[in-house]
């Protein structure tokens, strides 16, 4: 990302404090200097693959552009910052159907979300336009998705669909996209420290969470008066993630199950797995902020679940980039 720097130093000429966060004493602070009406907008690829015996596959593929805004500025109170997806495309004809309906039902796919005064995330707001529009919403992502994949038609698909969209439901996964992005404002890093960390994963629908634990520190190598470079690295076990496999599978044979004679075979199934397979998660994280603004330029993001049963592995591997749009 250094080469970057020419570029970005006139992207942020204007936004410049007088001072830099590179501290004497071998520490470095994160703080956002945003003013009200800032804009950064930002490219997001994110893909899933599978890989059996070495062998990969793509199962999945997507791509936007957000467009952070500023529409609240103080320095006692913090930020209010406005998301708005620009453009998206999906692989996924099932996720490019529920896009397409929330667009058209809603006008626009934005949120509001808020910050501390050095940047520190605080919150997601509730989705405007959301309170009393569920059950159309869902009718109409769920014509949407039968539309664009003609094989989701035979499944009971509508229970699943209202609970992706419950106000908690739907700042729970903008909380989940957005937040680690601005994890590491508001706080001073010692260069030559790594930092504990425990995590605590919540189902996107269902209850269950998994317990993650690891470490993140400062690369020292690529940080300078410039812009800070951090990295982190959790894991989880079998016992750790179990009940979040447990809450999400549990509460789709809840919703979905034709009978419930099929759910109980399902559930059966479910407990034969954790018993005869091993399984693990592992993350890794990446993040260059820019100092003297605050603006994250390039964060990459990886997470490995491995599965190894009957003495064959097999990995699901999810990735994500999001890198600051450079408009000269």
């Amino acid at each position: 990302m250094k080469r970057l720097i020419p570029l970005l130093a006139g992207l942020f000429s204007g936004l410049m404090p007088a001072f830099a966060q590179m501290l004497p004493d071998s520490t470095v602070q994160v703080v956002a200097y945003w003013s009200l009406g800032d804009k950064q907008k930002y490219e997001v690829e994110s893909a899933k693959y599978r890989i059996v015996q070495g062998d990969t596959t793509v199962l999945e593929k997507s791509a936007e552009i957000l467009e952070f805004e500023v529409v609240a500025a103080d320095e006692e109170k913090g930020y209010r910052l406005k998301v708005t997806t620009l453009e998206s495309s999906y692989s996924d004809p099932t996720k490019e159907a529920i896009e397409e309906a929330l667009r058209k039902q809603l006008g626009s796919v934005s949120y509001y979300f808020e910050t501390g005064p050095h940047g520190e995330f605080l919150r997601v707001l509730p989705i405007e336009g959301l309170e009393g529009r569920q059950e159309a919403l869902a009718q109409a992502v769920l014509e949407a998705v039968k539309e664009k994949n003609p094989a989701a038609a035979q499944l009971n698909l509508l229970p699943l669909i209202r609970q992706t969209l419950t106000p908690e439901a739907v700042v729970q996964t903008a909380t989940g996209e957005i937040s680690p992005l601005f994890m590491y404002h508001g706080n001073r890093f010692d260069l030559s420290e790594e930092f504990p960390i425990e995590d605590e994963i919540p189902a996107a629908i269902g209850s269950g969470t998994m317990k993650m634990t690891g470490s993140f520190w400062v690369d020292e190598d690529l940080t300078d008066e410039y812009s800070v470079v951090l990295r982190m690295f959790k894991e989880a076990d079998q016992e750790q993630l179990r009940p979040l496999i447990e809450g999400i599978l549990g509460n789709l044979i809840q919703s979905m199950a034709p009978s419930p004679e099929e759910g109980l075979e399902a559930q059966t199934a479910i407990d034969e797995a954790f018993r005869d397979a091993q399984m693990s998660v592992e993350d890794y994280l990446y993040e260059e902020i820019h100092l003297g603004t605050g603006w994250p330029i390039d964060w990459s993001f990886s997470r490995e679940t491995l599965i190894e049963s009957e003495g064959q592995s097999q990995a699901q591997l999810v990735e994500s980039n999001i890198r600051i749009i450079v408009e000269e």
